[in-house]
Formats: structure tokens, sequence, C-alpha cells
């Protein structure tokens, strides 16, 4: 069914069209329902009401039988401006997105991440709403992997036998959770606008969406509790850094830094936060302000 979302216009409306698969897996019983927000605005420069794409919800099941709703937002092909003036190393340009995609409309909570790998690694415990954090990049690429397999879909990522370290393939073919890309992810936070943040443009708001040094009570915060931006997505400025899929620089080898986007609780003041800043840290190191979103790329 998702598959067939790229072939469907989005001016048309979407009412109660819902998608349910059962299957057992191990120990654990999964169950998706997938439901389509109606959706019938066109893009355009004006800031709508609602989000313009459709919303996805899988609702997973595990062996205890608690709900965990992860809800994905649907990002169709196109192009957009990437970078910003201010931005060194990522001048404007326009970038085209070739595929569609889903991203994940918050970062991955505690509660999720203990539920699928079994362990919650996060500085702030017991806190199940709250975005996981102090997780590498390859935590976040494992997970994606576990949630894949759990949901009986094909993993994204396969280690690469002549790497030691920090050495993953990505398969693009595959239907199961990812990353984001860089431009993806700016994609996302922009939602068809330039707004510097994700949401706003305008400083003095920017708490409204936002948490960051300024109103954070110094840790995280649970997610959803800020405005999102015009397509839906909460939390793209502030709250955790996200790890992206992508090198900082392409060149680097298999053990070169990996990008993070869109600040966090800690030490950031507005412009960390801005929608085209770029940072990047090791792909095995881990802090309490880093966490992710999960991707999946829309498949024929």
């Amino acid at each position: 069914m998702l598959e067939n979302l790229r072939r469907k216009s989005l001016t048309k409306t979407y009412n109660d069209l819902k998608h349910q698969v059962h299957f057992e897996s191990g120990l654990a019983r999964y169950e998706n329902h997938v439901e389509i927000d109606i959706c019938t605005q066109k893009l355009s420069k004006k800031k709508p009401t609602k989000p313009i794409f459709p919303r996805v919800i899988d609702t997973i099941s595990l062996e205890s039988f608690s709900y965990f709703k992860l809800g994905m937002i649907y990002c169709p092909s196109g192009s957009f401006t990437m970078g910003h003036e201010d931005q060194s190393d990522n001048k404007p340009r326009m970038v085209i997105i070739d595929r569609s995609f889903l991203l994940g409309e918050t970062e991955i909570t505690q509660e999720l991440y203990e539920k699928v790998m079994g362990n919650n690694p996060s500085c702030f415990q017991n806190r199940p709403q709250n975005p996981v954090e102090d997780v590498s990049w390859v935590d976040a690429i494992k997970f994606c992997n576990k949630l894949s397999e759990l949901q009986g879909l094909d993993e994204c990522y396969t280690k690469n036998p002549k790497s030691l370290d920090y050495g993953w393939d990505y398969d693009s073919s595959k239907n199961g959770y990812r990353l984001p890309t860089e431009k993806e992810w700016e994609y996302a936070a922009k939602a068809g606008t330039q707004n510097l943040w994700a949401g706003t443009s305008d400083e003095s708001k920017l708490g409204d969406y936002a948490w960051f040094d300024e109103n954070s009570n110094y840790s995280t915060e649970p997610i959803a509790r800020k405005l999102p931006n015009e397509w839906g997505f909460y939390d793209m400025s502030g709250n955790v850094w996200e790890w992206c899929w992508d090198k900082y620089n392409p060149k680097g080898d298999a053990d070169a830094y990996r990008v993070r986007r869109g600040g966090s609780w800690y030490g950031g003041n507005a412009s960390d936060l801005r929608s085209a800043n770029r940072n990047n840290y090791s792909p095995g190191r881990r802090s309490n302000y880093l966490g992710f979103r999960v991707c999946r790329s829309i498949v024929n």
C-alpha cells in the first residue's frame, strides 16, 4: 500500500485508507495499523493549518502487547534549495530528491528503543517519552535493522566484511528502516519553505518550536510537546541532535565522521538549531544530546 502512495496525486482526498498486517516472528507478535489522514492541500508557499502530506502510523505490538505508535510522514520526490548563505559548508544550491520517502514525525523514544533493542542507553533514564540518547551512529544503524526485522521488512544495512570498525553498506532498493540522508533531513525540516528553523524564521518564536539551552531544563524533553513544522515534524530543531547516514566529508573512509543535524537541548544557541546548519561526530561516539529519527524509502 505504501508503495502505491507515490502514484497517487497529492491533491486527492484519502479517507479511511487502512492497512493491517499480522505475522509471527519468534516469540513476538507484531501488528501494523497504517492510517492516511485526509489530505486535500496542494503544495504552496502559504503555511498550512495541517501537514501537507499524508501521515502514516505504524502501531507495533510486541510480546507484552504494549502498543507503540511510530508516526511517519510521506515526503514526495521533488527539489528544494538546500543550504544557506551563512553556512560555509552548506551554500545554497538546488537539490533533487529523486525518491519519495517516509520520515518519523518524532525522534525515536527511549520506550521504543528499549522494546526493540532490549536496553536503554540513555543518560536521562526512566523518561519513556523522551528521545533516546547516548546512542552512536552504529547503534542507530543496528536499531534500524532490528526494527525492520521485527516488522518483516528488508534490512537496509549490511556490515562490510572488509571493515573492522564503522563500514556499513546501504541498499537503496530495500523497504526497511534507515537513517535519513542529509538532504532528506533538510528537505523535511524546511518543509517547502526557506525558514531558518524548522517551523519559523522568527527567532523570538523559536521557543515555540524547539527545546534548546534557553528553555530546556538541562535535559531532553518529551517528544512532540512543541509546535510541529509545516509538514508536521516535531523537534527537528532542538531536543537532541539527529544522526544522518552521510559522511561529513564524502571522500572520507569508513571511519569518517558522520553528519548530525538539528541542534539540541545542550549548549545550543539559535544558530546551532538552524535547518541548514551542519555538524559532525565520530560514528562510534555517544552523547546525552545525540539521538535519531528513522526513515523509509518508497520502493517499487
